[in-house]
């Protein structure tokens, strides 16, 4: 059939490929004039967060070589290398209006360059992702009065902007505290206000890329999470003694990795630290901000001021914060992330049903709405192995749309999202995008999604290796090729699993 994907992002690159070679034409729509989603645009100096080993399609390897943390400049030129290696039909600046529903599928209403064009499709694929342009948009009274200049983290593109300035960068995401570090050498001083402290991942644990130490099943193999294999649920049974000893000394080495606690520091740098150290336990969030080498020794130094409050309202001289402290600054830089992502192309009732909830709707196995039909969603699945997590999901949609693949009724699917969603609301802290991810429990959501192919979830051989050996994407390479084979074996369609994903 025809299928459209709209975004051309690392997530609609891996759905228009895989669903590509399940024999569909597929179409990516693009509203920007450049490929490469959030990558097409970014502040200087951005790292990828993963290492090039988890970050990148299975079957396509990196043309040259990036840095082990790939710049902003190294992702925009592997995924263009991507599109043309994989042969894609990208329509660049072409923006998806409206999708009107039809007896065989979707109407699309696409805006061009040359004017408004209808194109029928039998099914489309939603890849706009987590962090599109529209950033969560503050409230906060009193910009007219401020004397200074207020920049959305968006446009930052000069970090000499920062220059002999009294900076202040409101967030404690990557980009806040990257900005923030960036900031530290350049500025007069640099402010740093956040409403709640959370973990900030090291960027190196003994030598290693933080990522790679992750990418090991042992990393997980602990972690209470909405699905456990046996094998899993058993180990945390036996060890519940001794799990919250053992995930403090985990939290103890990450504030060590990172650079937040350190032997020999005075009192008073201490004290500068204290407002950063978050509350609860290091497995209490759900998404990781790498941070950079030098942000906690320049807070430690005084070279970044740290304030944890709730921003009130911008005065004179810079900003107010609800206990009465203010912040003098003359520029100020709001890094506080994106919204709720949102669908204004789908149909009002469609729409409503996705834009229904803070954290986002959880979907069946992170890849379809039950209520909305002929509409997959391929990179609602985030985590370190974000290309690799598009790639299964848009795999498990050409099973489902090939008929290889028989979901339960839609009650089910529903119930099965809504237990998901629950145990995250329980077991996380907010966030704006809580349903549209598998974070650090990506290991267990992949077996699931595997095991709904049919597919082994168990990637190396022999076990004692597929336990302690880092993953990479390449491990998940040929996994069309092994769910067709698994298929033919049992001479009848798969059934998605009774598994919560």
């Amino acid at each position: 059939m025809r299928i459209a994907v709209i975004g051309a992002g690392v997530s609609g690159i891996a759905a228009a490929k895989t669903l590509g070679r399940f024999g569909h034409q597929v179409v990516i729509f693009e509203r920007s004039t450049s490929p490469c989603g959030v990558w097409a645009s970014t502040y200087p100096g951005v790292r990828l967060q993963s290492s090039r080993d988890e970050y990148r399609y299975s079957d396509f390897d990196w043309p040259q070589k990036p840095d082990i943390n790939p710049t902003a400049e190294q992702v925009r030129d592997y995924l263009t290398a991507a599109i043309a290696h994989f042969g894609l039909d990208l329509r660049l600046a072409h923006e998806v209006a409206a999708l009107t529903e039809t007896a065989d599928g979707w109407l699309l209403r696409i805006t061009t360059p040359d004017g408004v064009r209808e194109e029928e499709f039998g099914f489309v694929v939603i890849s706009t992702g987590h962090h599109t342009k529209d950033r969560a948009e503050p409230d906060w009274p009193g910009r007219e009065r401020f004397r200074g200049e207020i920049l959305r983290d968006h446009e930052m593109r000069d970090l000499e902007r920062f220059r002999d300035r009294r900076v202040a960068v409101i967030g404690l995401g990557k980009t806040a505290v990257d900005l923030a570090t960036f900031a530290s050498p350049r500025a007069l001083e640099v402010h740093n206000i956040f409403r709640e402290p959370r973990w900030l991942i090291p960027t190196r644990l003994f030598g290693r890329p933080m990522t790679q130490v992750m990418a090991a099943r042992t990393s997980t193999i602990l972690q209470h999470s909405w699905v456990n294999s046996p094998f899993e649920a058993d180990a945390q049974r036996r060890l519940r003694p001794i799990l919250p000893a053992y995930w403090k000394l985990v939290g103890a080495i990450m504030k060590f990795a990172s650079g937040f606690s350190r032997p020999g520091r005075s009192r008073a740098a201490r004290e500068r630290l204290r407002p950063l150290d978050p509350p609860g336990g290091v497995t209490d969030q759900f998404r990781g901000s790498m941070a950079p080498p030098g942000y906690y020794p320049a807070v430690a130094a005084g070279r970044i001021v740290p304030h944890r409050g709730q921003v009130a309202k911008f005065v004179e001289e810079g900003v107010a914060l609800a206990d009465g402290r203010v912040i003098a600054a003359d520029l100020v830089v709001i890094a506080i992330g994106n919204a709720t992502p949102t669908f204004p192309f789908l149909p009002p009732a469609y729409r409503a049903l996705m834009e229904a909830e803070p954290d986002g709707v959880q979907l069946y196995r992170h890849a379809l709405h039950p209520r909305i039909p002929r509409v997959g969603f391929v990179g609602f699945n985030h985590c370190i192995f974000h290309i690799v997590a598009s790639e299964i999901a848009a795999t498990w949609l050409g099973a489902v749309l090939e008929g290889g693949l028989v979901l339960p009724p839609a009650a089910e699917m529903e119930a099965v999202a809504a237990r998901v969603r629950d145990w995250k609301r329980a077991n996380i802290v907010f966030d704006t995008v809580r349903s549209y991810t598998v974070a650090n429990h990506f290991h267990q959501y992949f077996d699931v999604m595997l095991a709904d192919l049919g597919v082994p979830g168990a990637r190396k051989r022999p076990a004692i290796r597929d336990l302690f050996e880092s993953y990479r994407a390449v491990d998940y390479a040929g996994l069309i090729e092994q769910y067709r084979a698994a298929r033919a074996a049992r001479g009848t369609p798969l059934v998605s699993q009774r598994l919560d994903s």
